[in-house]
């Protein structure tokens, strides 16, 4: 293991003393989370908040595929040079 200092202010320290768990453990349990929401980072971008969010209310029939729960998906993106030019 490794050691770290780290400055926690008065007030902080008062709510952290307070907790069952110990400093260390609160700690190491933050990092942990903190590192695995970072890894999916990507899941943070604005073109992956909208992933699903939008709706092509009348999808043009060459377009539209078939999804095994009977709801129809486009597939605009894999004809996208089609579309644009």
């Amino acid at each position: 293991m490794n050691k770290i200092t780290l400055e926690i202010s008065d007030q902080l320290m008062n709510q952290l003393q307070n907790q069952t768990d110990s400093v260390q453990n609160i700690l190491l349990k933050a990092l942990e989370e903190y590192l695995a929401k970072e890894q999916l980072g990507f899941l943070k971008t604005k073109t992956w908040e909208l992933c699903g969010s939008l709706e092509i209310p009348n999808p043009e029939p060459e377009f539209t595929t078939k999804l095994q729960d009977s709801k129809l998906s486009t597939n605009y993106a894999e004809h996208i040079d089609e579309v644009l030019y």
